[in-house]
């Protein structure tokens, strides 16, 4: 049997409550599979175990794997890069500038701090010897040469 049920016009209000209630429900959702980078935009909290992961672009180029990674604000030596025959891994921290136990309760952040862990796999097979990494202005670029055989992996000096 088919109930119909009258439908009445949503005000204003309760469309827009409806619609807060979906975007943190969403949000939700993708922080406990992605990990959250910004509070919800209807409560207050500390950004003190917030995970993020910086934005990143990859390319080939003249024979050669490019990636860049942004990460402005961070020092190089707060930076590391390994690379293995089919992986590159970035990690770093950005330390927040309220030093422990000192962040204060935020109502709107978007400037991320902590740890982050990037690791891609590598489309293609590089030279893990020949591996460089340059630090500029914010953007890590790592450029992999392309190889045919698979030499060990390493850590990369940042340049």
């Amino acid at each position: 049997m088919l109930t119909l049920r009258e439908r009445r016009p949503m005000g204003r209000r309760s469309m827009i409550s409806e619609l807060e209630r979906i975007h943190n429900l969403v949000e939700n959702l993708m922080g406990d599979i992605f990990g959250s980078m910004t509070p919800s935009t209807s409560t207050t909290s500390t950004p003190s175990n917030w995970t993020w992961l910086p934005p990143m672009n990859m390319w080939v180029e003249n024979n050669t794997l490019c990636c860049e990674i942004f990460v402005p604000g961070i020092n190089k030596d707060q930076l590391e890069v390994n690379v293995t025959e089919d992986t590159l891994t970035i990690s770093g921290s950005f330390k927040s500038p309220w030093g422990e136990g000192n962040t204060p309760t935020f109502y709107f952040y978007e400037y991320p701090f902590g740890s982050f862990y990037r690791q891609v796999t590598l489309p293609f097979p590089v030279n893990t010897q020949n591996v460089q990494a340059k630090y500029e202005n914010g953007v890590l670029k790592v450029t992999l040469p392309l190889t045919t055989s698979n030499p060990q992996g390493h850590k990369v000096k940042i340049s």
